[in-house]
């Protein structure tokens, strides 16, 4: 006989599979790349809480600042590369990839070339919001 205590998912309320939620994680990337885009300010802040910090070549940007300077950046085209992540913990995802974007800002060009990006995302209040995301340049690159 097989005996079940509290803790004992049953079935229909297994939780997701790391892949699974990576997956989902993924699309919400992708969705933050598209509101960044199309400067949708709500759509932003709802997966990129107020406390988030954005670390661009141009320097450090706390989501706050990034949204006051949105209609100043336009993202003309952009391109994500080889898109994955891990999962460290059962509440955090971290995304790495490579990203090509081309646009500017304040009337200058983004810098040429791909860079490495990397999201960390946290589940908070049971929904997942990214509250780190990193680009670094990838040396000689001129994608």
């Amino acid at each position: 006989m097989k005996i079940r205590d509290s803790k004992t998912k049953q079935p229909g309320n297994r939780p997701r599979s790391k892949r699974a939620t990576i997956a989902a994680v993924i699309r919400l990337e992708e969705r933050v790349w598209a509101a960044a885009q199309e400067r949708n300010a709500k759509e932003f802040k709802e997966l990129v809480p107020a406390d988030a910090m954005m670390i661009f070549q141009s320097g450090i940007v706390l989501q706050p600042a990034y949204l006051a300077t949105m209609h100043d950046r336009t993202i003309s085209r952009y391109e994500l590369r080889r898109i994955d992540g891990f999962m460290p913990n059962p509440t955090t995802v971290i995304l790495y990839y490579e990203a090509v974007r081309i646009g500017g800002e304040g009337g200058k060009a983004f810098p040429t070339g791909a860079v490495i990006e990397s999201t960390t995302w946290i589940k908070r209040s049971r929904r997942w919001v990214a509250v780190l995301n990193q680009e670094t340049p990838i040396a000689n690159d001129k994608s």
